[in-house]
C-alpha cells in the first residue's frame, strides 16, 4: 500500500510545470562533477524537481553524507532517460512491468544509469548509491528519502 501512495504521489507532483529554483541548481551543481551535471541536465523538469527533493530528505537524515552519496542520489534515477517515457508511460510501464523495450528499459533503469555514470567517469561511491550496494546505513537514508 505504501508503494501505492508512493507511485500516485509521484505522479500527481510530477505534473507541475515548476523547474528547481537557482539555489538548488547552485548546490546540485556543487555536488556533480561536470560530466554528472551534463546527464543531470537530461533530466525532464519532474524528475530533476524529485532528484532534489530526495537529496534534501537524504541529507536531513544523513547531514554528514559525503558528496558522493549526495551525488548518487540526485542521479538515483538518471537510467530513466534511456527510456524516453513520459509521466503517463511510466505509469503504464509501472503497472504492465517490461513488455515493451522501452518498458523494459524502464524497468532496468539502476543498472543502465550505473552503466550511464561508469562512462561519465563517476566515483565509485556515485555508483555504489545508484545501484545500491553501497553501505546498509547510505541504503537506508536512500531508500527513506526516495520512498515519502
Amino acid at each position: 500500500m505504501n508503494y501505492i501512495y508512493h507511485l500516485a504521489k509521484r505522479f500527481f507532483t510530477s505534473l507541475a510545470r515548476r523547474d528547481v529554483s537557482g539555489a538548488e541548481l547552485t548546490t546540485v551543481r556543487s555536488k556533480l562533477s561536470a560530466h554528472e551535471y551534463e546527464l543531470w541536465l537530461q533530466f525532464a523538469i519532474a524528475d530533476r524537481r524529485h532528484s532534489v527533493l530526495v537529496a534534501a530528505r537524504f541529507t536531513a537524515l544523513r547531514p554528514d553524507a559525503p558528496d558522493n552519496e549526495i551525488a548518487g542520489v540526485l542521479l538515483h534515477d538518471i537510467g530513466k532517460i534511456s527510456s524516453n517515457l513520459s509521466t503517463l508511460q511510466r505509469v503504464v510501464a509501472t503497472i504492465v512491468g517490461p513488455r515493451t523495450k522501452r518498458f523494459a528499459l524502464y524497468h532496468q533503469h539502476e543498472e543502465i544509469g550505473a552503466d550511464m555514470l561508469r562512462r561519465a567517469g563517476s566515483h565509485s561511491e556515485v555508483i555504489a548509491m545508484v545501484n545500491q550496494t553501497c553501505s546498509a546505513d547510505a541504503a537506508d537514508a536512500f531508500r527513506a528519502a526516495d520512498n515519502i
